[in-house]
């Protein structure tokens, strides 16, 4: 079996190399990027709100590395830690539960043999797992940032934050390269139409035209 890597560069091949976020220089962005929303009318085309999806995750994981960074030259700013924290605890579970519980079961209904997507899945489901774990353990040391607490063990925050901003920034990249594709060529329209109006109203906004 293809590992998640080499899948990737087999359909970059295919698809061009647009999907690569990590090739994105490192900085620090403002607490209001971390916020901005994806437009509500992009949902009628959940593929592309994914794919939204993924650059805003790619910010995160950008102002995490960078948060990192500059974590020992000056006290934490619990302002950015709360941005950070509050897209953890909530983006990325959205994100996660738009995949698991809407993309995931609507591609292994139209998947072909030819597609391996029962692979694909289980390399899917173990690096959610791996990403879950990591964002709980973040999650800990941000809140108490976030509440002007010091830390228990800065080394293994910042070994962990790193850990999950680089994991997730690779994850990203292969569902570019690899999930999406599939998902524009074999969902149909009235799964896309499905998808996007049980996205919306896991976010509890209205579907973009009823």
């Amino acid at each position: 079996m293809h590992d998640h890597v080499e899948m990737a560069m087999l359909w970059a091949h295919i698809w061009g190399d647009s999907f690569m976020l990590s090739e994105r220089p490192p900085r620090s962005v403002c607490n209001d990027e971390l916020a901005e929303r994806i437009p509500d009318n992009i949902l009628r085309e959940p593929i592309d709100y994914l794919f939204a999806d993924h650059c805003r995750q790619a910010t995160l994981c950008n102002e995490l590395h960078h948060f990192v960074a500059h974590f020992f030259n000056a006290p934490p700013d619990p302002d950015r830690a709360a941005a950070i924290l509050s897209c953890l605890e909530v983006d990325v579970n959205l994100h996660i539960a738009d995949e698991e519980l809407d993309l995931f079961p609507r591609l292994r209904m139209r998947a072909r043999a030819e597609d391996r997507f029962s692979e694909l899945l289980r390399l899917l489901d173990k690096e959610h797992d791996r990403d879950r774990t990591l964002v709980e353990e973040v999650c800990v040391d941000l809140t108490r940032l976030v509440q002007g607490q010091s830390l228990e063990d800065p080394d293994r925050f910042c070994r962990s934050a790193s850990a999950l901003a680089a994991s997730h920034i690779s994850h990203l990249e292969w569902e570019n390269a690899v999930l999406l594709p599939l998902a524009r060529l074999r969902l149909t329209n009235e799964d896309l139409n499905a998808m996007g109006k049980t996205m919306a109203a896991r976010r509890s906004i209205p579907y973009p035209g009823d």
